[in-house]
């Protein structure tokens, strides 16, 4: 079961790395207003593109829109009265979509050069990081610092075909030492289903993620968290250079600060790791 204290560990693991380090060069607050959330452009409405992806953005069975992300928009945007008009399409047409200034803002989003040229992004508002996961009970038996220690015990963990988990789990998925020892599955449900039959002897899987399959499956009793986390990139917020100015970027920055600050960032992170 993921207890509090496992919870309470991934969070101040987001909270500490990417999640709450300060504006990137050329992204941060300017001027005197830098301590005071800046006023918007009268009117203003927000188009923001989403795909579903559960739990950050999906439908619930009543077709309410929900998720960490749209959440977190939803208070950012109120925070800087920005109204909302959330898009639903796939990730390639809708960064089309933003390129146009069609779709004002995406979460979920990655910093590129290549992005760059036609987006702007706010500060980083949460890292994607990689959790392990073992059966109830069984952390205290793996300990370890690293996934490379467990390795070397011989120690079998499923991932994800096709996923990219950051460079040290590559470098330990190309190792001729090491490749027997990952068990690999086309969707991320199986990994939870090998781990309770004994085929692996953990997985590694986006937290929040993780705790929605276990929510919708009722596997709190049977999986919880290790210690061991893996980040492999910092999420941001994309706007459209072709429809929104920097200043509303910069407002949303300082929301997205003052979010932190307030605690109602980690009191979101929190609801989507039960």
């Amino acid at each position: 079961m993921q207890n509090i204290a496992s919870r309470s560990l991934i969070i101040v693991f987001l909270l500490t790395t990417g999640a709450c380090g300060g504006a990137d060069p050329g992204q941060g607050k300017t001027g005197p207003a830098a301590d005071a959330t800046p006023e918007p452009a009268e009117d203003c409405t927000l188009v923001v593109g989403w795909d579903p992806w559960e739990p950050y953005q999906y439908q619930d069975l009543g077709g309410e829109l929900r998720g960490l992300d749209i959440e977190l928009i939803r208070e950012i945007t109120a925070r800087v009265g920005c109204k909302t008009r959330f898009l639903a399409s796939d990730w390639a047409s809708l960064l089309e979509m933003l390129k146009k200034g069609d779709v004002n803002m995406l979460p979920g989003a990655t910093r590129t050069a290549r992005r760059a040229e036609f987006a702007m992004f706010s500060d980083p508002y949460r890292d994607e990081t990689f959790v392990l996961f073992v059966r109830a009970g069984e952390k205290g038996r793996f300990k370890a610092d690293n996934l490379g220690e467990l390795l070397e015990r011989g120690f079998r963990v499923g991932v994800v075909s096709q996923y990219l988990y950051g460079e040290e789990v590559t470098a330990l998925q190309d190792s001729a030492e090491y490749e027997d020892l990952f068990v690999s599955v086309p969707i991320s449900e199986l990994n939870f289903s090998n781990l309770i039959n004994f085929e692996t002897d953990g997985f590694l899987e986006d937290p929040f993620v993780a705790a929605a399959v276990i929510r919708k499956k009722g596997l709190a009793e049977e999986v919880e968290a290790h210690p061991i986390a893996i980040k492999t990139r910092e999420v941001r917020l994309m706007f459209a250079k072709a429809s929104v100015e920097q200043s509303l970027v910069d407002a949303i920055n300082v929301a997205l600060q003052e979010q932190k600050s307030d605690g109602s960032y980690a009191a979101l992170l929190e609801k989507y790791l039960q």
